[in-house]
């Protein structure tokens, strides 16, 4: 490729980054969106393998389990396709909550079996237990602020991409012309 065609790719490159992330700024949960779209198309394909899986299967080794599994990934795979646009990425997230704040509280746990022998390594597990309950908190609490920020830090990150491309256009630009 050409020093033209490259600087023409680049600034291209450059502006649909900067659209993008202008996008999701504007419209923070369109992340959200798509990756509801993602593991709804995931669930139900992971119901069609289960439900394919189990049908040919031979008969003695056949597991209901596999079916029911199969039959339940399909439903809410198109139940979150049809129904609710945002809900699953927002149980994702609710989810990931939950685990947080079960492994703060265990990190407490842990922390008050090793403050006789590891003060040091107590008080780490403390903190760090401490951070990962509030954290799982805020998770639990506010999923869809949760989605927002990751969707602004995605935002910023296109946005950043799209500076350094369309710099590059000019930079690019430049060169072409002492070429000359």
């Amino acid at each position: 490729m050409d020093i033209s065609k490259a600087k023409y790719v680049s600034l291209i490159s450059g502006l649909l980054f900067l659209i993008s992330g202008i996008y999701m700024i504007y419209n923070p949960l369109f992340i959200a969106y798509t990756m509801n779209i993602i593991f709804c198309i995931l669930l139900i394909i992971e119901g069609v393998s289960q439900i394919s899986a189990y049908i040919y299967e031979k008969h003695e080794s056949r597991s209901i389990w596999r079916l029911i599994e199969g039959i339940i990934s399909i439903v809410i795979g198109i139940y979150f396709f049809i129904g609710d646009s945002i809900g699953l990425p927002l149980a994702f997230i609710t989810v990931i909550g939950i685990w947080l704040i079960i492994i703060g509280i265990s990190r407490l746990l842990m922390a008050r079996r090793v403050m006789e022998f590891e003060r040091n390594i107590a008080q780490r597990l403390i903190a760090a237990g401490i951070v990962e309950i509030i954290f799982g908190i805020i998770a639990v609490a506010r999923p869809v602020a949760i989605s927002n920020y990751i969707a602004y830090l995605i935002a910023i990150a296109l946005i950043i991409q799209a500076i350094v491309d369309i710099f590059r256009f000019f930079r690019l630009n430049r060169m072409q012309r002492k070429m000359k």
